[in-house]
């Protein structure tokens, strides 16, 4: 028998999972949700037309992310969507410098020495930023 797990939480806590991949690929149902909608949602769980692309192993090793700091998670989120880091500095109202600061400690914590290596990670192991 496969188990079959869903997410159940508010639906702005949504947001909130987007660094942890093996909670943010289940499918979601939202305690706002009315009873049709949660009936919809668990029918399309049990018939596994709800699951997402499936979690690579080891994806929790990326879940990481989680000990980034908020600014360096907005930052992360709009690099990934293919900002400039000109256009990140003034979206996060931050300076240039500290903008390329705050990449730099993202790029120690995920243990990314060049930027092309920080881009291919994104790219390989945060491919869900990319469509929000």
């Amino acid at each position: 028998q496969h188990q079959l797990r869903a997410i159940i939480c508010n639906k702005c806590d949504k947001e909130k999972l987007m660094f942890r991949p093996c909670l943010y690929m289940l499918p979601h149902i939202y305690r706002e949700d009315d009873v049709e909608e949660i009936t919809r949602k668990m029918i399309l769980i049990l018939h596994k037309r709800a699951l997402r692309h499936s979690v690579p192993s080891g994806i929790c090793h990326y879940c990481t992310t989680r000990h980034f700091s908020v600014t360096e998670r907005h930052l992360l989120k709009l690099i990934a969507s293919g900002y400039h880091l000109s256009e990140t500095a003034a979206l996060l109202s931050l300076s240039e410098e500290q903008t390329k600061s705050l990449r730099r400690s993202i790029m120690r914590k995920l243990h990314v020495k060049t930027e092309q290596q920080f881009l291919k990670y994104i790219r390989v192991n945060l491919h869900f930023l990319l469509s929000k």
